[in-house]
């Protein structure tokens, strides 16, 4: 990679940028990229077919944005044709002045026939990307600052601080990526760009099962998958026995210690331990400083079996982690031999043999000192140049204070397997799960400094003090030397989470469950980020300018899963007000035809604003597949709608479907430039959709004219999202028209911000805007309302599937006021009011018995749904018709009248043949439920099913089987009594 110091041969490149020859444009970005998997950039007009041969030649995504319209509407159909358009070709529109992209994102960026100015282009790019510029090919310099995370905590004196100067506060999100969750225990670093993720040998759930032993790794800049490699089944990776760098990843295991090239994975070299050397092969810990290989070797230990769990309950199954761990602990990571070597020649520099067993997990080294501790017997430091002794000490009031391991093992303590000592050029410091008492000891002599008598903190060593972070007391900041508390940092780690620090901030795991906290070193407050928590071992890991976040492993997830990165906002405004000037672009058509539609018709989500998923009309005794679509690539549908003789479907590939309800027949199709998630709404002959780009689109609704469309977004900044690429604020709640107003939210979570707009439906102008509910706490806290789902409609308010802080969050549809209010206030600490700001972290609403509630699985998580979040969260629905209420679960539905003889709910009928209900419908006569059957026994492989049921008596009017699961909530009913099913394939099938 190229330094900084290139800048001036960077800023002299010339500004005339030509295209490369046609025919070998794929094939030269490729060459030159030196991998199969990136982000390309494509700027400019005329890159359609560019576009598709990349995709078609790599595993790439690719991003095209043009100036011309006309040649947008052409790439996306060339795309849309060859089934890669949201898939991995996007297409985007806008003045090339600027390229629609976070910082630092793309891996590649190619220019033709526009002017983008050289600071766009080094914006976009990522550090060590390329730049094809005519017949020059630039590689992006790495800036001053940035930082590696190259060992498992960081670096080898064990302390997790990163030194990376640019991953400041505020910030924006990078990207979200897969995996979703991951086994345990999980192992990250970061070098060069590059994510490196292991996973261990305990998965408790199926989700987690493909994991089990991998190292996974991501492009670190924006979450594309680069690699992966089987990892030793069985063998206990949560120790430092990994090492990334640039070009090269060292990982150890039981038998030696494998060099992969660090770009592709490809087995380079094997270093095993010498014989006669040591009394086992086992890598027990190794660091590497200076181009000297260090390591810590020894006996044999005992590989896990590895644990394929079915769990299918919520929360983490701690009694299991202490059962599985208990029989192999006293075998994991003890050695008697410490070696060091040059691992390119693998000349040894110096080997010291020990007759006592070392405890990898207190190995650390800092300012050429090598620190070991023998359990209950001696502490040393030798000199890492010579392996010689500095300083022994055997010293009982030392070893005392040490004291026993606690096994540890619960949510309050942490993992007996975490590392429990840390030094600086001061001290060495244990303190961790397994500890009772904070014991400092002198780096230099070896001499007592002083004891804390809370041992269970997390420790993050920075230049102004020791920060203690604590569970059962209140963290601290300490003073080195002498233990006297600098400041009490008034907040407490949320429990196991590791603390984890950067230039600005400690992190760790929120208290009582409220996600990230960001303890700010520079005002001395706790903040929160309450999308996400730390994941168990890992906590916040920093490289390369950006911050990280996860999988997990268990059900503590909050708003979003998976891996989550953040970026540096600088000085961006979270709360951007919009003007119709910049943000409305109108097409000047008047003559939209009215479509005549009346109360049998299924012009929105579940039918009506307040989603009651009911309709008057009555269903046939019999359902026959009437006609079936198959879009060109498999992408995940929305659920229909149909109006007259309309049925309208749009997809995560952006495209807005139109067919004919009788026959099938697709009437029209329509591009917008991101995933859609929930179908459009259609009102006076006018279709109307939120996409992922940020917009909110206005068609005519019988032949796909667009008539307008408003940018929600504040700023126009796409980036990638589990495999799609979309704007930061796509329009995730779906459109809501209700008398001639549109209601829209934008955003994903919202330490991003959030924007609520009413909208003159005809129009699309502005008639109010809310851009504060993203943060309701004040004082520039990003705690309040994400948009995390779909919008309901009730009593003169408008509610939003908000995320785990508020949800529902409430709006006033007069004003956009939001009514929603954190009213804890704090008492013992700064932080003890956050206990209360938490909400269900579902995607659905329901009106039941005049009040909004929010259920379902979160709207940023796997297809194949698992076990719900752990807070407040239920599978739950219910459609209603006045007394007559259709409810249930998973594996029940029911008819109930909501007051029976006795004033008490009466259940009329009810049926459990279903494993898991995906949508119901309630028709005059019949209630129709699409989801899975149940199998013979609890493990079977389950059928998608649509079955309708009698609305008397629940029996079994038909039952049709599905040819793959369907789309959530995706079904309909036509004002002829057709039904409208979509799968998430990607199929729409109509029965009557």
């Amino acid at each position: 990679m190229c330094r900084m110091s290139t800048m001036a041969a960077w800023c002299a490149v010339s500004t005339l940028f030509l295209p490369l020859g046609r025919a070998d444009e794929a094939k030269t970005i490729l060459r030159n990229l030196g991998g199969q998997r990136a982000l390309v950039v494509l700027v400019g007009t005329g890159w359609g077919k560019t576009a598709i041969a990349l995709a078609k030649q790599s595993e790439s995504l690719v991003y095209l944005q043009t100036p011309d319209e006309s040649d947008a509407v052409k790439a996306r159909t060339l795309a849309y044709d060859t089934g890669l358009l949201g898939v991995r070709v996007f297409v985007d529109t806008g003045n090339t002045d600027r390229i629609h992209l976070a910082d630092n994102l793309a891996d590649a960026v190619a220019i033709r026939q526009v002017r983008t100015p050289r600071a766009e282009l080094l914006r976009v790019v990522r550090p060590g990307g390329k730049l094809f510029l005519g017949d020059k090919i630039v590689e992006k310099p790495v800036p001053d600052g940035i930082d590696d995370w190259s060992h498992p905590y960081h670096g080898p004196d064990n302390n997790p601080l990163s030194k990376d100067r640019l991953a400041r506060a505020p910030y924006l999100t990078q990207f979200l990526a897969t995996p979703w969750y991951g086994p345990m225990p999980e192992v990250t670093l970061s070098s060069a760009g590059r994510l490196f993720k292991a996973f261990g040998h305990l998965a408790f759930k199926k989700r987690e099962w493909a994991m089990l032993s991998k190292l996974v790794v991501l492009n670190g800049y924006n979450g594309i998958r680069l690699w992966e490699r089987d990892l030793v089944p069985g063998f206990m990776i949560h120790r430092n026995t990994m090492i990334a760098t640039p070009d090269i990843f060292y990982l150890a295991d039981h038998q030696s210690c494998k060099l992969l090239d660090a770009a592709t994975g490809k087995l380079l070299d094997e270093i095993v331990v010498p014989e006669g050397i040591s009394d086992g092969p086992v890598w027990k810990w190794m660091a590497l400083q200076d181009g000297v290989l260090y390591a810590l070797v020894g006996e044999n230990e005992k590989l896990h079996p590895v644990h394929k769990g079915t769990r299918t309950q919520t929360g983490w199954p701690w009694a299991t982690v202490r059962q599985t761990y208990g029989g192999y602990l006293e075998t994991w990571g003890f050695g008697r031999t410490l070696f060091a070597m040059n691992p390119k020649t693998k000349k040894m520099h110096w080997v010291k043999r020990f007759d006592d067993r070392i405890d990898s997990r207190a190995v650390c080294m800092a300012n050429g000192r090598i620190f070991l501790y023998s359990h209950g017997k001696w502490i040393k430091a030798i000199d890492s140049r010579t392996g010689k002794p500095l300083w022994h000490t055997a010293d009982q009031t030392i070893l005392d204070a040490i004291g026993e391991h606690d096994p540890a093992q619960n949510p309050r303590l942490g993992y007996a397997t975490s590392v429990y000592a840390k030094c600086n050029d001061k001290g060495l410091y244990f303190a961790g799960p397994q500890r009772r008492k904070l014991v400092a000891i002198d780096a230099r002599t070896g001499k007592l400094m002083w004891i804390h008598e809370d041992g269970n903190v997390q420790l993050v060593l920075r230049d102004d003090g020791l920060y203690a972070m604590g569970r059962l007391n209140t963290s601290k900041k300490l003073d080195y030397l002498t233990g006297k508390m600098l400041a009490d940092l008034q907040c407490f780690r949320g429990n196991c989470t590791r603390a984890t620090g950067t230039i600005d901030s400690i992190f760790a795991r929120g208290y009582r469950h409220s996600g990230t906290l960001r303890f700010d070193v520079n005002d001395n407050k706790p903040h929160r980020l309450p999308g996400m928590r730390p994941a168990c071992q890992d906590g916040v890991v920093v490289a390369n300018g950006l911050l990280y976040w996860g999988p997990w492993m268990c059900d503590c997830n909050h708003s979003l899963v998976g891996v989550i990165s953040l970026g540096p906002a600088g000085q961006f405004n979270f709360q951007a007000k919009a003007n119709e000037r910049e943000r409305l672009q109108s097409y000047g058509i008047q003559d939209v035809q009215p479509v005549k539609s009346d109360e049998k018709d299924w012009p929105t989500y579940r039918q009506n604003v307040l989603r009651s998923g009911h309709t008057p009309v009555p269903l046939a005794k019999t359902a026959t597949l009437q006609w079936q679509f198959t879009p060109p690539a498999q992408v995940t549908p929305t659920a229909p709608i149909a109006v007259a003789d309309f049925t309208y479907v749009a997809s995560s590939d952006g495209v807005v479907h139109a067919f004919d309800s009788k026959t099938g027949q697709e009437r029209w199709h329509a591009f917008t430039g991101g995933p859609i998630s929930y179908p459009p709404a259609v009102w006076q002959g006018r279709l109307f959709v939120g996409s992922g780009d940020g917009y909110v689109y206005a068609f005519d609704a019988q032949n796909g004219r667009q008539l307008w469309r408003f940018r929600a977004a504040p700023v126009e900044r796409r980036i990638p999202v589990y495999g799609k690429l979309c704007s930061t604020w796509p329009v995730a709640s779906g459109v809501l028209v209700h008398e001639g107003i549109l209601y829209a939210a934008a955003g994903i979570i919202c330490h991003d911000g959030t924007h609520v707009y009413a909208l003159d439906a005809k129009s699309g102008k502005l008639l109010w805007q809310n851009n504060e509910s993203g943060s309701l706490a004040g004082e520039g806290e990003v705690v309040g309302v994400s948009v995390q789902g779909h919008l309901l409609f009730h009593d003169g308010k408008l509610y939003l599937a908000g995320g785990n802080v508020v949800s529902p969050a409430i709006y006033d549809a007069r004003t956009g006021q939001c009514l929603n209010e954190l009213k804890a206030k704090p008492t013992k600490t700064l932080d003890d009011h956050w206990q209360m700001q938490r909400a269900s972290r579902g995607s659905e609403l329901f009106l039941v018995e005049g009040r909004v509630i929010t259920a379902g699985r979160m709207l940023y998580s796997p297809v194949e749904r698992g076990p719900a979040s752990r807070y407040h969260a239920m599978y739950s629905l219910q459609v209603s018709a006045g007394n007559t209420v259709i409810e249930g679960t998973d594996q029940l539905i029911q008819r109930v009248e909501p007051k029976g003889p006795d004033g008490k709910p009466k259940r009329i009928w009810k049926d459990t043949r279903f494993a898991q209900t995906d949508g119901v419908v309630l028709a005059q006569n019949a209630v129709a439920v699409i989801g899975r059957l149940a199998g013979p026994a609890p493990e079977a492989e389950t059928q998608p099913a649509l079955v309708v049921f009698d609305l008397s008596d629940g029996t079994v009017l038909s039952s049709r089987k599905l040819p793959a699961p369907p789309a959530k909530w995706g079904i309909a009913i036509d004002r002829s009594g057709r039904i409208l099913v979509t799968l998430i394939d990607g199929r729409v099938l109509c029965f009557a």
